[in-house]
């Protein structure tokens, strides 16, 4: 993975842990992004999510947010999904926070790597599902050696390493999009300890990636076309590569019917 540079943007990221914040401090003493806890597990709101994510970006500063999974199995991760889209949603919707939405992953509910790596998997399928947007994971080195497998590699990595010199790249991943560096920072405007991070590049590159939309932050298909799409892919057979926003011609509809055509009367002759 690469190195961390003085040219780097800076950061935190905080919890209620955190108190009441001066978020003008904060962004004054020259930072300028934000991960704010949102939600835990299937039920836990982070009492000071909405007035960080309000007051963060009032003062300035780019936000994300973040959700720890204490999901067990794969099984849990809608629940889990659900809870952390209502949160979201009654902090402004989607469009309101500008960096990379967050699975936290750091404790080991389900047990095993292969189980552990699964859930993320089907997390992330079920946030890009319903959101379009793709999740970023945050983990730190021993976790991903013990419970995450290189199918993980092409999410984006928010990496909690805390050592000198240059990380080394880990299963899957061999760049970090932010790293966390200290949990024992001091930044004006928050009492105590708090987390401390870089941006892979300079704030002028941070806002150029993250306050415009782009691809990646792209508002969503509607959930009834996305359930279209299944549909046509369990019951028609079309390519699992279709999108729900993609344009469909004449010639391309009358395929579809066509062959939906031809398997109904196939099983009605059979």
């Amino acid at each position: 993975m690469q190195s961390r540079s003085a040219t780097h943007a800076k950061g935190i990221d905080v919890s209620h842990w955190q108190g009441i914040i001066d978020w003008k401090k904060v962004r004054g003493a020259g930072y300028s992004f934000a991960f704010l806890k949102a939600t835990e597990g299937s039920r836990i709101v982070d009492d000071r999510f909405r007035a960080n994510a309000q007051d963060a970006k009032n003062a300035g500063l780019l936000v994300g947010a973040y959700h720890f999974t204490r999901a067990a199995s794969p099984d849990d991760v809608k629940n889990e999904v659900d809870h952390f889209l209502q949160v979201i949603e009654s902090a402004g919707g989607l469009s309101a926070f500008k960096l990379p939405f967050v699975l936290d992953i750091e404790t080991k509910e389900g047990q095993t790597k292969a189980r552990i790596s699964q859930i993320v998997n089907t997390w992330g399928t079920q946030f890009k599902q319903r959101t379009g947007r793709t999740l970023m994971i945050y983990t730190f080195p021993s976790f991903i050696d013990s419970y995450l497998d290189s199918s993980l590699g092409s999410y984006p990595l928010w990496y909690a390493y805390y050592s000198s010199g240059t990380p080394a790249n880990k299963a899957g991943w061999k760049a970090w999009e932010f790293i966390q560096y200290t949990n024992k920072g001091k930044v004006p405007g928050i009492s105590g300890d708090v987390d401390l991070n870089e941006y892979k590049g300079s704030e002028a590159e941070l806002m150029a990636a993250y306050s415009n939309p782009t691809p990646n932050t792209s508002e969503p298909a509607p959930q009834w076309k996305e359930s279209g799409r299944q549909w046509l892919i369990d019951q028609v057979g079309i390519s699992p590569d279709w999108k729900a926003e993609d344009p469909v011609d004449i010639g391309t509809l009358g395929s579809i019917l066509l062959k939906y055509t031809q398997n109904v009367l196939g099983k009605k002759q059979s």
